[in-house]
């Protein structure tokens, strides 16, 4: 099992508006791809928030294979949707974490 993470970070003006678009949009359309299971969206804690806040969005997924169908399928979309609705009030980065059993 693997753990799909990506960190972002917003500005202040946009802040609100991005957690209730990964809410409302991003995590349904990307449950709707039956390879993504159990999100969790978490405020990465830090002492400078004066730039803006932090953000970790986790999915479970069983290997790469299904992550990268996953991503052709909805994954790119949804990126560009981000883009296009915040533009470079938000940046964010990917990382895949085996999970150890």
């Amino acid at each position: 099992m693997i753990i799909f993470n990506t960190t972002y970070h917003a500005s202040n003006s946009i802040k609100e508006s991005f957690i209730n678009w990964l809410k409302e949009i991003y995590i349904p359309t990307a449950l709707h791809h039956e390879g993504l299971s159990t999100p969790q969206l978490c405020r990465i804690m830090t002492e400078n928030e004066d730039q803006g806040e932090s953000y970790s969005l986790q999915f479970h997924v069983k290997d790469t294979d299904i992550l990268s169908h996953w991503y052709a399928e909805t994954g790119e979309d949804l990126a560009c949707a981000l883009t296009q609705k915040f533009n470079n009030q938000v940046v964010g980065f990917t990382t895949l974490l085996e999970i150890i059993e």
